[in-house]
């Protein structure tokens, strides 16, 4: 029985644990997309500024 327990709580964390990776990367997914929208930002003002 208390086997049992163990071993669900084990299962348990280790799926926490992949959704915390799988959360990980995709905050850096996202943290790439918004510098590569800061960087078209700032292309775009430069262009919009020579003109």
């Amino acid at each position: 029985m208390l086997d049992h327990l163990i071993d669900e709580y084990c299962d348990q964390m280790a799926a926490k644990q992949e959704e915390i990776e799988h959360l990980q990367n995709e905050i850096k997914r996202i943290q790439s997309r918004v510098q590569e929208f800061k960087a078209l930002r700032e292309d775009l003002k430069r262009q919009s500024e020579e003109e």
